[in-house]
């Protein structure tokens, strides 16, 4: 009977809180020690309705320690060492892809609250730059917008071009046209969007890190991001300038200059 006592003492109970109201995934959690206490605390981007009111939220144990709004939906939350600084606390790692502008969040929590880096912002705003569009979805949409072409045509011209070059090949509008499956929303769409300008931009799907020169779990750690056009691009964690680059489909390259 003993025995049997000891073996259960050794599990914790799962707590349950059915007014937490959280929306979010696993990779949008994460452990960190943000005050070089000790403590770790549990930081979770919540997604509150998938629209609106999205939060970034730090837990001590199952109490809300803090919580900021977020401008976007975030792709996930990861922590790292970006320099030597006394104590030891980790920065932290935000990516909002559904934002057009591809707007990113890079906070570093400390003791006196939330930091947020605008001069890295503008440059992970500039990795991310836009593009180049296809030649052929190009002049396509062109045509359609100066009624040489019709919406019939435009869509076959696209789902041939889809097939070819792949969906991430094309831009935004173009997928979202070719979700459009009848002629009557097919024309709604054209009309709506062919006086814009075409604009190919990508989007942060992942990301993960990468340690710089030693093995320590409190040692400086390289961003490692992965975007939707098939782009991996390592970080230097001060500067956040592009140490290299890699391209599934033209091998690796470092960056110019």
């Amino acid at each position: 009977m003993g025995e049997k006592s000891n073996s259960s003492e050794r599990w914790l109970t799962a707590h349950h809180d059915p007014l937490a109201s959280l929306y979010t995934f696993g990779s949008c959690m994460a452990l960190a020690d943000l005050h070089g206490d000790g403590d770790s605390k549990l930081i979770i981007a919540d997604l509150g309705t998938g629209a609106y009111n999205m939060k970034l939220k730090v837990y001590k144990g199952t109490n809300l320690m803090s919580e900021n709004t977020l401008i976007d939906l975030p792709t996930g939350v990861i922590t790292f060492h970006m320099d030597t600084t006394e104590p030891r606390v980790p920065g932290q790692f935000g990516s909002a892809p559904q934002n057009s502008n591809v707007k990113k969040i890079l906070k570093n929590l400390c003791g006196c609250g939330i930091w947020e880096l605008h001069l890295h912002l503008q440059k992970l705003k500039a990795i991310l730059q836009t593009l180049e569009v296809n030649p052929t979805e190009f002049d396509a949409w062109n045509q359609a917008r100066d009624e040489l072409l019709d919406v019939s045509m435009l869509y076959e011209i696209l789902d041939s071009l889809r097939q070819e070059v792949g969906e991430c090949g094309l831009t935004t509008r173009s997928q979202r046209f070719l979700m459009c499956h009848d002629h009557a929303s097919q024309l709604t769409f054209l009309e709506q969007h062919k006086g814009f300008l075409l604009k190919r931009q990508t989007v942060v799907t992942c990301f993960s890190t990468l340690k710089k020169s030693h093995a320590e779990d409190d040692a400086i750690s390289c961003l490692v991001l992965g975007t939707e056009s098939a782009n991996i691009f390592i970080l230097d964690p001060e500067a956040f300038t592009i140490l290299n680059s890699y391209n599934d489909s033209r091998g690796a390259s470092n960056p110019p200059g």
